[in-house]
């Protein structure tokens, strides 16, 4: 059972990794707005970080609901968060963000896109109207409705990873818990409070969120996880609740007095949520991606939009030569190459935020030659050479250490043409045994954090990127003979840290 639950844990890590990094721009956006002394610039410069957001909020902030027109066209993000104001700013993030969370169906659980979209926003605002009355941070509670389903999210997609998984069934099972149990050894409020301690949300958001179910007599000390607790019935009874969370939502007078809430109040602010989430509905707008809402009036909403990228078919990109209106085929664009584009700066810069800095930077870029890049058969190539030179440029100046790898393909020069992808690196045979492609690769993450830069980037080049030694040496400016050297000792120095098992503590908790 251990051993199960220390596999599941690697697999949600690595998950958690491969999301949009929405969420932990609403952490940190969140953390800002604590500082009264916080700026429409530095609020900028944060959302900058993840293109596809920007863009959607710029598209927001032109919108008629925020008086937008033709004339008072925005081109840019610090000018839609002036508009918008930086308490709106949050609620829009907020929203954007869980609709990129959302990008398919979840299986498993057997929820469908549309419905979860609704859920999130109607617990949100339900949140929102029961925290006004018991006097809890409207935003924490806010933003604990948003993120309430992040391990639920996460753990449909651990379980396409696991051998044949039955999915959860009410009859069989009657709640999440007991099938989580089983299949993973974890809830999902467990993993939600996992991914949101990792992405520094406040503490305590990730305690409600993690005992928001209210299962133990302690759990009901905590008065942010009752309020979560009671706004899941509100959801429920409104007909926008989920499969396999009923039973939880039971409205006790214990729940109550945590909260020093009466049952009138609780149905004062179901009508509140009610309404709120009706007027979020009357302000919806199709666009050719999907439905696109615009907030509603003393409300948390803004647009909710399908897919990783969302429909941002108005985005908005501040250029010299462009227009600022793209064409339609521009966000189905930026949706099938951007976590191409992404992993690529990751692998090279390690660091989550700069990789994201630059993507942003390579889909400008994109915007600004549209017109030869819409019919190019080399698109994708190009992005990523873009990307590679991107990122490469940004070591150069500023020599930070990297720290995220994903898969390596070992390639010598020897090697035959049906050689299989591996990452073993001379490491003795046993020490991959039992393991699956995933596990290696988080073994090899843990091992890589230890590799010097001057070693490791040679290494991402030659064995991912499949550049040959001499394109390797012109694009970091250094000899043949170094970066031949420098990949050879590369190898024995993984070797080593993978036989001494490096990273085993950290995977394991």
């Amino acid at each position: 059972m251990a051993a199960t639950s220390a596999l599941t844990r690697t697999r949600i890590f690595e998950i958690a990794r491969s999301l949009p990094p929405g969420p932990r721009i609403l952490a940190g956006l969140g953390k800002l707005l604590q500082d009264e002394k916080t700026d429409v610039e530095e609020v900028a410069t944060l959302i900058k970080r993840d293109a596809a957001l920007a863009a959607h909020i710029i598209r927001i902030s032109n919108s008629v609901y925020y008086h937008g027109s033709a004339e008072a066209h925005i081109g840019d993000i610090e000018e839609a968060v002036n508009r918008v104001g930086l308490r709106e700013v949050y609620r829009l993030v907020g929203l954007v963000t869980s609709s990129q969370l959302v990008d398919r169906p979840l299986l498993y659980y057997s929820v469908k896109v549309e419905p979860l979209r609704d859920h999130m926003v109607y617990t949100a605002l339900a949140c929102e109207a029961l925290a006004a009355i018991a006097g809890i941070d409207g935003r924490n509670a806010y933003t604990a409705g948003l993120m309430r389903t992040l391990g639920i999210l996460v753990l449909d997609r651990v379980a396409m990873l696991l051998e044949p998984v039955e999915p959860f069934r009410p009859e069989v099972f009657g709640g999440f818990i007991p099938w989580e149990g089983r299949v993973f050894c974890l809830s999902n409020c467990e993993v939600a409070a996992m991914i949101l301690q990792e992405w520094r949300f406040p503490p305590e958001i990730v305690e409600a969120v993690r005992e928001h179910y209210v299962t133990r007599d302690e759990d009901h000390n905590n008065r942010l996880a009752c309020l979560l607790n009671l706004a899941g019935g509100i959801v429920a009874a409104a007909g926008h609740g989920l499969p396999g969370e009923a039973a939880y939502w039971e409205s006790t007078p214990r729940k109550l007095a945590a909260l020093g809430l009466t049952a009138k109040q609780i149905a004062q602010a179901a009508e509140r949520t009610r309404a709120a989430f009706q007027a979020f509905s009357q302000h919806s707008e199709t666009s050719p991606g999907g439905p696109a809402r615009a907030p509603a009036e003393d409300s948390c909403n803004s647009e909710a939009t399908p897919g990783v990228v969302g429909t941002n078919d108005d985005i908005h990109v501040q250029t010299d030569t462009a227009e600022l209106s793209p064409p339609e085929e521009f966000p189905a664009f930026m949706r099938r190459y951007q976590d191409m584009v992404y992993a690529t700066a990751a692998r090279l810069l390690g660091n989550e935020t700069q990789a994201e800095d630059i993507a942003q930077e390579v889909f400008l870029k994109a915007y600004e030659r549209w017109t030869d890049l819409r019919t190019s058969p080399a698109a994708g190539g190009w992005l990523k050479t873009v990307a590679t030179n991107m990122s490469l440029n940004h070591l150069q100046r500023y020599r930070k250490r990297w720290r995220f790898f994903s898969e390596m393909t070992r390639r010598d020069d020897d090697a035959g043409a049906d050689d299989q992808p591996e990452i073993e690196f001379a490491a003795p045979d046993q020490f991959f045994s039992g393991m699956d492609q995933s596990e290696r690769r988080a073994w090899v993450d843990e091992a890589l954090q230890e590799l010097p830069e001057h070693q490791r980037v040679p290494l991402v080049l030659y064995h991912y990127e499949d550049l040959p030694y001499d394109e390797i040496a012109a694009k970091l400016g250094v000899s043949l003979a170094k970066v031949k050297t420098d990949i050879l000792r590369g190898r024995a120095t993984l070797a080593r840290l993978l036989t001494r098992g490096a990273g085993r503590e950290q995977l394991a908790r």
